[in-house]
């Protein structure tokens, strides 16, 4: 595990999704169970033809609650998305991963691209809860993320673990515990079309 320092707040979050591979259609018979999805800068179609893939499902453990960092190595590009233990879909979706021997991933950039990524070995969900506190808060977990993604502590964990990729990409799922939680502390989830970019912003209000 990973102990995370000096933490400051964000202005901006970037965001992904965790969803029921049925949101997509029948697009391929293995696309099964829960899909990790989030916006990226690159094509993800320069990862099609990729040689290796890994995934692999860490624990950082913050100052205030331990969070999963949930970590794709897809060719030369390196995605995470920081998940919510609090949360029962994320459990669900290990469990899915589990059930199937993979886990299904969408990357957007213009258009949505489909990605089946095998499992080496079983995601222990033993080990992955033994650290969760049996009483976890979203609301603590949100603000220990938006702290993280300030530092670039995300950065720090992924690199001892998976070697540095040309193209990275790193978000936040948006699960419904942490859009409350955004949402009370002031922060907006918006998709931005033009940029390509699914981010919470910090409202900013002014009293004259």
């Amino acid at each position: 595990m990973t102990n995370i320092i000096q933490l400051n707040p964000s202005s901006h979050i970037p965001l992904g999704l965790l969803l029921p591979a049925a949101e997509y259609g029948p697009a391929n018979p293995r696309f099964r169970g829960f899909v990790l999805e989030q916006p990226v800068e690159f094509d993800p179609l320069s990862c099609a033809n990729a040689h290796r893939s890994r995934f692999s499902a860490l624990v950082i453990d913050g100052p205030r609650t331990p969070m999963l960092l949930l970590v794709i190595q897809l060719g030369d590009a390196v995605l995470s998305w920081l998940a919510d233990p609090a949360e029962p879909a994320v459990w669900s979706a290990i469990g899915s991963w589990n059930t199937n021997g993979s886990v299904s991933v969408a990357l957007s950039c213009e258009k949505t691209h489909l990605f089946v990524i095998p499992l080496t070995r079983r995601i222990d969900k033993t080990t992955l809860l033994r650290p969760v506190k049996p009483v976890q808060s979203s609301a603590i977990f949100t603000n220990q993320a938006i702290e993280v993604f300030s530092t670039g502590a995300v950065n720090e964990v992924i690199a001892a673990h998976f070697a540095a990729g040309s193209k990275s990409s790193h978000c936040v799922i948006h699960t419904e515990g942490v859009a409350t939680a955004l949402a009370h502390q002031g922060y907006q989830a918006e998709y931005d079309s033009k940029a390509n970019k699914f981010v919470a912003r910090k409202s900013l209000l002014v009293s004259l």
